[in-house]
């Protein structure tokens, strides 16, 4: 800052009294000395700028936000994700203190937390992972914004987990942590989203397009063989056709590989028709939820019923009844084979 320089100039005006005495008589004005005026500048204040607070996102109160990718389940993540956030306010452990503050619009997020259908890798870790986030200590400098990942299957208290243990490592955390704060275990319970077991479900698949592999090995001639395909594509044509019967429209093709099927029928020395299925757990309860595959067994004591012991088994398979009597005629019982009428050539 420049000192101003003030300079005090005084004018003096000496006066002469011009008289008619004698010449040797002279009168004289006496000259006041000029009196001495100090002037002092004004001390200047001096303003400094704080410093931001020591994390990497330099700001007192770190926002986050979390978006909803297109292949996850559109549901609200707000309470999980402000109950993490109450979670870590106010708590000292990581690499430098912060607070969390809640926004709506991810756009304003600097941290912004992803929920997808799944996560196929994180940093060397494999597609067991349930969330996944950047590590940053107080010397890093944030990107805008940070993302942290969820995979979107699992109840609302394990959504809650996952975002406070991936929060952890964006506080500069590591899973070496779990003696100082358990929650940055490796690993951790989860509960899956509670699906319909199949017992309850009126169609038990997820898939509407079957892959059927005839498998002749041991029990079809070469020379059989198109015969009985043509049974078995009658038998499923009964189900690919528009009907009310099924809630959804189901399409059905011969495939050359049991890898490639959901669906193998098999001839078997018995008569009538049996059937393996496979089914999945998709949740974390002990009961089953959804068909994978399944092999029809179908007799050949009597090759005119092929087609319809073909569809009878798809019935079971589709409609997923408790018996007989909830399937549609023909197959509900009332007749040995049901109306046979429907399956002659």
């Amino acid at each position: 800052m420049n000192r101003a320089a003030i300079l005090l100039c005084f004018l003096v005006l000496f006066a002469g009294c011009v008289g008619q005495g004698s010449p040797s008589t002279s009168a004289s004005t006496p000259t006041a000395a000029p009196e001495s005026v100090t002037t002092q500048s004004p001390t200047p204040t001096v303003t400094s700028t704080p410093a931001p607070p020591e994390n990497p996102f330099q700001t007192e109160q770190i926002r986050v936000g979390y978006a909803v990718a297109e292949d996850a389940k559109n549901r609200s993540y707000e309470q999980a994700v402000v109950s993490a956030l109450d979670f870590w306010n106010n708590r000292t452990e990581g690499s430098y203190d912060a607070n969390y503050t809640f926004v709506s619009d991810p756009a304003q997020a600097q941290i912004l937390i992803r929920f997808v259908d799944n996560i196929t890798y994180c940093n060397g870790y494999d597609n067991l992972t349930v969330g996944c986030a950047p590590v940053l200590t107080k010397a890093d400098t944030a990107t805008s914004p940070e993302t942290v990942t969820v995979e979107d299957d699992y109840a609302m208290t394990s959504t809650q987990e996952i975002i406070i243990h991936e929060l952890g490592h964006t506080r500069g955390l590591d899973h070496e942590n779990r003696s100082e704060i358990p929650v940055m275990n490796a690993t951790i319970d989860t509960l899956l989203i509670p699906d319909q077991d199949l017992e309850n479900r009126s169609y038990g698949w997820n898939t509407t397009d079957f892959r059927v592999y005839f498998d002749t090995a041991g029990s079809v001639s070469s020379a059989e063989e198109s015969d009985y395909r043509r049974e078995i594509r009658e038998g499923w044509q009964y189900w690919s056709a528009e009907t009310d019967h099924l809630e959804t429209q189901t399409s059905f093709k011969f495939v050359d590989s049991k890898e490639q099927a959901n669906i193998v029928v098999k001839v078997d020395s018995r008569e009538g028709v049996r059937w393996e299925w496979w089914a999945l757990n998709t949740d974390s309860d002990y009961n089953l939820e959804v068909y994978e595959n399944a092999t029809l067994y179908v007799g050949e004591r009597n090759p005119d019923y092929i087609d319809y012991n073909t569809a009878l088994a798809l019935g079971y398979l589709l409609m997923n009844p408790e018996n007989e009597t909830q399937l549609p005629e023909p197959f509900d019982g009332d007749d040995e084979f049901g109306k046979t009428e429907r399956w002659s050539d």
